[in-house]
């Protein structure tokens, strides 16, 4: 019978053991567990942040694409309105110059 009751306190103090380890293992995964939870909410904000960011960055590329489209068509615009008047104030001085061409010498002197 003692051989029984010291077989059965070597079992209960190696089980008693072995549940120790366990709780150990279990605390060092929760530390763990919470170390990665942790990480995981400071990604998450930056993630965040970082997609704001992103929408702001969108949203001024495309104010500033608007207003280059506007400047280019206000430039092309002008362009074509400045080669009119160009073209035209030649038309003019070519038709300036056949009709004094055309005039008499002499007359008014």
């Amino acid at each position: 019978m003692a051989s029984l009751g010291s077989d059965a306190q070597a079992t209960s103090n190696e089980l008693v053991s072995a549940i120790e380890e366990l709780k150990e293992r279990r605390a060092e995964i929760e530390q763990s567990i919470r170390r990665d939870e942790e990480e995981r909410n400071r990604v998450v904000a930056e993630l965040k942040a970082l997609n704001a960011r992103l929408a702001a960055i969108e949203d001024s590329l495309k104010q500033k694409m608007e207003a280059k489209s506007v400047v280019e068509k206000v430039i092309h615009q002008t362009s074509e309105g400045f080669r009119g008047i160009v073209e035209a104030s030649r038309r003019l001085l070519s038709n300036l110059r056949e009709e004094s061409s055309a005039l008499p010498r002499g007359v008014g002197s």
